[in-house]
């Protein structure tokens, strides 16, 4: 094997996923025993459930958006038929390509790029969850950027960009694009997935020179290259963060992904947003296959050591973190459901389980 090979394979981009954040766990249980609560986490974003640990609801967060800050998005219930698929398609007036996507979910699962009825009803019909049908994000260029909000102020910082290359090949003329893919250390990775989706498309022999996007979706699980793009940070751009997230209340930290036009626009401040993720997010940047797992430990620890001392601030003006049992019983029920055939089972948001039951420890006390 070459050394660019060997390369490839040692860098710690596709490292599991507890070996990357091992260098956390001291500062976890550091302000965990500082504060004396084991979830202080989730209360960085008290307009999320959870503060976006996991499990929030994608719809739940737009509403917290400026209006006209994300693509057009409306919701499609659980076991909703053919026929009701398409009404609501139809009134929406969102034209082909439109994205498809779990309004709960986690790491790109579930999001799709649909091109005609066909697909809209393979991907939306008799779901067993709250879908999202949402207007394709206008630009071919996708960023990621960390923030951290003063929760008195409103005044946005921003941590980090992460810049996205989607996973693509180049034609020869000869080969398929099953073959092009093949001949990646990435493309390979992706190869059973991509095949499920489309067949026929995996066999077409793109012309000589012609770029194939075989991946547009910008999650790193699915092919695409995490790049850190600090360099394009701007005051433009800043102060468009700040007009994006200074009504948004009850959001302090997170990463909020977008799509521009090309980076000028970027830089200027014009994207469209595409998510915004809570406190568990994690600066993309991270993965640059160009860095050393140093330089990914000291970028991520960069990160997460503002989660403490924003907690802390947040429980002065009020703000709790949930309890440890009620945590784990919402991964409980989270992850146990993820496992099985899924079904429309609410669950109130850990904040208002957590306030409900304080109110019933309250009035039995008054009893």
């Amino acid at each position: 094997m070459s050394p660019q090979r060997w390369a490839v394979r040692l860098n710690h981009e596709y490292w599991p996923w507890w070996v990357i954040y091992a260098p956390v766990a001291p500062f976890y249980l550091w302000q965990a025993l500082r504060q004396w609560r084991a979830a202080f986490f989730t209360n960085v974003n008290p307009g999320i459930d959870m503060g976006g640990f996991f499990g929030e609801r994608k719809q739940d967060i737009y509403a917290l958006l400026p209006a006209g800050s994300y693509p057009p998005t409306h919701v499609i219930a659980a076991r909703t038929s053919t026929e009701q698929v398409l009404d609501a398609w139809r009134a929406s007036g969102i034209a082909f390509p439109l994205i498809v996507k779990p309004d709960v979910g986690e790491r790109g699962e579930g999001v799709a790029v649909v091109h005609d009825e066909g697909g809209l009803i393979r991907a939306l019909t008799e779901k067993g969850h709250d879908m999202l049908l949402q207007a394709k994000a206008p630009g071919p260029h996708e960023f990621a950027l960390m923030f951290l909000v003063d929760p008195v102020t409103r005044h946005a910082r921003l941590l980090s960009i992460c810049g996205k290359r989607f996973l693509a090949i180049d034609g020869d003329g000869a080969s398929s694009i099953k073959e092009l893919l093949a001949r990646t250390h990435r493309g390979r990775r992706q190869l059973v997935r991509l095949e499920a989706l489309d067949h026929d498309a995996m066999r077409r022999i793109p012309a000589k020179g012609e770029r194939v996007v075989a991946e547009p979706i910008g999650n790193h699980c699915r092919g695409t290259i995490f790049h850190d793009a600090s360099q394009l940070a701007t005051p433009e751009l800043v102060s468009a963060l700040n007009g994006l997230l200074a009504q948004a209340h009850g959001i302090c930290y997170g990463r909020v992904d977008v799509r521009a036009e090309d980076e000028l626009a970027f830089q200027a401040g014009r994207f469209s947003v595409i998510e915004l993720n809570g406190v568990s997010s994690e600066p993309g940047s991270i993965y640059d296959p160009s860095w050393s797992i140093w330089q990914c430990w000291r970028e991520l620890l960069r990160h997460v050591r503002l989660i403490g001392p924003l907690s802390a601030r947040l429980q002065q003006m009020g703000h709790e973190p949930v309890p440890l049992s009620l945590l784990l019983r919402r991964s409980w029920l989270h992850f146990y459901r993820a496992s099985r055939p899924r079904t429309q089972q609410a669950i109130a948001p850990a904040s208002q389980q957590y306030h409900a039951s304080r109110a019933e420890v309250r009035t039995q006390a008054v009893r």
